[in-house]
């Protein structure tokens, strides 16, 4: 596919222009996915951070074991974190959900689980039953 368009012509207030080059958009990534993250000044922010990093530390272990049999994949998380810390209803809402990426991926989830501990107080008032997260998880 052409990174660009050689000859363009636009229409603007009845006049032509010919020979400008336009860069065209990329393809579409049904896998690029907004991963929320709360201000870092939150007290949500804070806690999904340090969910992050736990989530992260793990998944890497795994990921670095089975690089070879893991191959080129990309996969969206789903799942919900209580306010004890516990995660629950992990799934993937994006890409093959039997691959060896979705496995590693919810693995490492289940495995972080309340290991980050508790919300804090004002976290609990903010969000009393929990919240929904996804995260995006990619091998290259």
């Amino acid at each position: 596919m052409p990174k660009f368009l050689a000859t363009i012509v636009s229409i603007s207030l009845g006049s032509l222009t010919y020979g400008q080059e336009l860069k065209m958009a990329p393809p579409p990534d049904i896998f690029r996915t907004e991963t929320e993250f709360a201000p870092l000044t939150s007290e949500l922010g804070k806690y999904q951070h340090k969910l992050y990093l736990q989530i992260s530390q793990r998944w890497n272990q795994k990921v670095q074991k089975k690089t070879s049999i893991i191959g080129k994949d990309r996969v969206v998380v789903k799942f919900h974190v209580n306010p004890d810390g516990k995660t629950e209803n992990i799934s993937i809402v994006e890409g093959n959900p039997e691959s060896k990426l979705a496995t590693i991926s919810k693995d490492a989830i289940f495995e972080s689980s309340g290991s980050y501990g508790s919300f804090s107080d004002a976290l609990k008032k903010e969000k009393p039953i929990g919240f929904e997260w996804q995260l995006p998880f990619r091998t290259y």
